[in-house]
């Protein structure tokens, strides 16, 4: 059997920080449920999306806070060394990345 490695996510702009040839956007998602006593909850995963090259200066350039925003791509799982401890990050590399319009509000038909 053939393995497949893509994730999609959707939501908003927390932050975006720009590398040498890549952005790292972070995305907040939002869960809804609702819990055994019948209340309506929700929970916000930031999911760290890393995007590279030329789409990395578009988005750098036209992304911000709290645009929507939908990406997909493949997990990774990688490791570096910050003040003599090991720190483990999981990142969405990437492959599509769309940025959206908020709607204005006070924009009259």
């Amino acid at each position: 059997m053939r393995s497949i490695n893509r994730f999609t996510v959707a939501g908003n702009v927390g932050s975006v920080t720009s590398f040498n040839k890549a952005v790292k956007v972070s995305i907040a998602a939002d869960r809804h449920w609702t819990n055994d006593a019948g209340k309506k909850e929700t929970r916000t995963d930031w999911v760290t999306v890393t995007v590279f090259d030329d789409q990395a200066a578009w988005i750098k350039d036209n992304v911000s806070k709290g645009q929507p925003v939908i990406a997909e791509g493949r997990i990774s799982n990688s490791s570096y060394e910050k003040d003599g401890e090991t720190v483990y990050t999981t990142d969405l590399v990437a492959t599509t990345f769309n940025a959206f319009q908020v709607a204005n509000a006070n924009t009259s038909d």
